[in-house]
Parts: structure tokens; C-alpha cells; sequence
């Protein structure tokens, strides 16, 4: 609660846009009758109503679009015809610059809010968005004021958290296009296909670039990144031995790197009995060489 403000319905960390604020106008029905302000007349039943939508009204101009059908270009145009005489003394030039620069200020200007009649609290607090009580007056300007200077401050809040949010959406956006390569997804990741990773990614990279020292060594550096939570890194220096030998591979070279590959992705799985009998394969056709 500030100055005695009550958030009667909505969440002000996440403002909705829409807004009904109103007061209490602690006056005899009788002695209202008798005020000769315009404004009397839209007390009901000892409620000041105004209501404002920010979400969909972020200007003067949406304003008078949706609530009077008119354009501000419209409404400029009638207020200089009803300038009459004064007209020939104003300088032409000089109003069509203030005029066509107008659109500069409107981010200034506040939308306005209107006075709704309504019956009773209940009525008022069912009403979508947010809801504000500014307080009990027995005077009538008192509540006139509290009632048409609250929105000013609501739409204020509104538009600030409006851009912090996206704000933080193009950040986020960012952040992601900016995501570093360590964040790439590694052997361990939800659903990642190791063997086929290895076999058609990292093995073939390797294969391809052993006759290039810097290329090769670019190459054991992705695959030994991808293989990083891997648990045995003597399956990782000698898949790399074997693609690094001198002269050309042989057939069973070929063999045990499919080998290789299905063990360290069952491995990687957690499926350790299956990976054993890979090793003993493995053991069998190094031994038969």
C-alpha cells in the first residue's frame, strides 16, 4: 500500500494493462446534487470510476481511434477551424511545423482514462486486470484528483515493465545465438546417439585429416571434447593411436574402430555388461594379430 493505495486485484511485479481505479466519495447524495461540476453527475451510488487500457491504447491517438472513431490529425484540424479570427494571427508555417512534429511528444503525453459508472465494489473488482482503490474523500475534487492522476502513474510502470521484459527476451535471444561451442552437446547428453556420432562425426573427421597435422589435431581435440565425461581415456588414446599409425589402415584397423565405437556408447549408457563383451572381442582379435 502507498499513500494509502490499495491493489485491490492483479500482481504489480506483472502489471495486466488494463486498468479500473476508483475512490469513494464520502459525500450526501443530496449535497452532490447540488455541486455544479460536471464530473457530480458521474458518481454512482458514492463511486468515482475511471478506467484505462494500456495494452491495447499506447497513445493519445489510439485513444481517439478507439474510444471517439477520430484520428488526431482529425481533432488538430477542428481545434484550428474553431480558431476563427485568432487564425490570421498565428503563423503558418509555425503551426504546420508544431503540428507534424506532434508524433515526437506522444511518448510524453499519457493516455487517457474514462469514467465509467458503476454500481457497487463488488461490480468494480470483477472487472479484467488490475484493480485500484485510491481511497475515501469527502471531498469531491480530492477524489477527482486521485482518480485521474492514477492512471498517469499506472500506464508510467506499465511501459517500464513492459521493456524490461523485452529486454530480456532480446538478451536471451542473444545469449543463445552467443552460446560458446563448450555448450555443444557431449557423449553423455539426453539423447544423443554415441555410436552414431563417433562413426559418422568424429571417427570419419579424424580419418580424413591424418595426413594434415593442424586439421588432425583439430579433429582428436572435438572428439576427445565430446568424449569428455567419458570414464576410460585409454579407449580414447587408442582409437586416436590407431587412426594416427603411419601408412595406411588396414581392414582390421576398420574393425576395431567400430569396435571401439560400440563401447564407449554402451559406456556411455551405462550398459557395462555388454560393453565387457566388446572388450573381450576386442582382446580376442588384438591377440590374433
Amino acid at each position: 500500500m502507498l499513500l494509502d493505495i490499495e491493489h485491490k486485484k492483479g500482481d504489480e511485479a506483472k502489471l495486466d494493462g488494463r486498468l479500473t481505479v476508483y475512490a469513494i466519495v464520502d459525500i450526501d447524495p443530496s449535497d452532490l446534487a447540488t455541486v455544479k461540476h460536471p464530473i457530480a453527475s458521474m458518481v454512482y451510488n458514492g463511486f468515482l470510476v475511471a478506467q484505462g487500457n494500456y495494452r491495447d491504447q499506447n497513445s493519445l491517438r489510439d485513444f481517439l481511434k478507439s474510444e471517439m472513431d477520430v484520428s488526431l490529425e482529425d481533432g488538430l484540424e477542428d481545434f484550428i477551424d474553431k480558431l476563427g479570427g485568432l487564425e490570421s494571427a498565428l503563423d503558418p508555417q509555425k503551426l504546420k511545423d508544431k503540428i507534424e512534429h506532434f508524433e515526437d511528444l506522444e511518448e510524453f503525453i499519457p493516455t487517457p482514462a474514462k469514467i465509467v459508472p458503476f454500481n457497487s465494489q463488488d461490480e468494480i473488482l470483477s472487472q479484467e486486470g488490475d484493480v485500484f482503490f485510491t481511497g475515501s474523500f469527502k471531498n469531491l475534487g480530492s477524489a477527482i484528483l486521485s482518480v485521474n492522476s492514477f492512471p498517469i502513474l499506472y500506464q508510467a510502470r506499465f511501459r517500464e515493465q513492459q521493456m524490461d521484459k523485452v529486454r530480456t527476451e532480446i538478451e536471451q535471444l542473444i545469449a543463445q545465438i552467443e552460446k560458446p561451442e563448450s555448450a555443444e552437446a557431449k557423449c553423455t547428453s539426453p539423447g544423443i546417439n554415441v555410436e552414431q556420432k563417433l562413426m559418422k562425426e568424429y571417427i570419419p573427421a579424424m580419418l580424413y585429416s591424418r595426413q594434415d597435422v593442424r586439421g588432425f589435431a583439430s579433429a582428436v581435440q572435438q572428439f576427445k571434447s565430446f568424449l569428455g565425461e567419458y570414464t576410460f581415456a585409454s579407449d580414447i588414446e587408442t582409437v586416436i593411436a590407431i587412426i594416427g599409425a603411419p601408412g595406411e589402415l588396414a581392414t582390421k584397423s576398420f574393425k576395431l574402430l567400430e569396435l571401439y565405437a560400440r563401447k564407449i556408447a554402451l559406456v556411455c549408457k551405462g550398459r557395462f555388461a555388454e560393453a565387457q563383451r566388446i572388450t573381450n572381442e576386442i582382446t580376442h582379435m588384438k591377440q590374433s594379430s
